[in-house]
């Protein structure tokens, strides 16, 4: 019996990228070149900022709206559904996942900052700290 469990078990996992995105990574994801474009195009989006609040007071990018992720689920409607969302984090990890959760309520197009923050601070504004 355990051999034939064995045989049934899969022979590697998913990657990071199978395992969090149930679809095409681009539907979910932005780079910060991107993301630069549309704030310079002056585009019309919403910047939502899923971090803690303690984590906004020590950085931040300009116009953000902070609704931590634990309250997401709760505070969705305080956010357009029409209009685009790119939503950040700290590295890119929770963002995904409220990006991800955005979609199943309804919303049409919600995309995850690839590296949040940090890499926003690192490739267009390095200015801005990091933690």
């Amino acid at each position: 019996m355990k051999s034939r469990e064995r045989r049934n078990l899969p022979k590697a996992a998913p990657s990071v990228a199978e395992a969090i995105l149930p679809l095409d990574a681009d539907t979910y994801t932005i780079a910060p070149s991107q993301l630069k474009e549309l704030i310079d195009e002056g585009k019309r989006f919403i910047l939502l900022d899923v971090r803690e609040q303690w984590e906004y007071e020590i950085v931040h990018i300009e116009g953000a709206t902070l609704i931590p992720f634990g309250e997401l689920p709760r505070r969705f409607r305080e956010i357009t559904p029409a209009v685009e969302v790119v939503v950040y984090c700290h590295w890119g990890m929770r963002s995904l996942d409220a990006a991800f959760l955005l979609q199943q309520l309804g919303f049409k197009s919600v995309k995850s900052l690839v590296g949040g923050i940090d890499q926003w601070a690192q490739e267009i504004d390095a200015q801005l700290r990091r933690y």
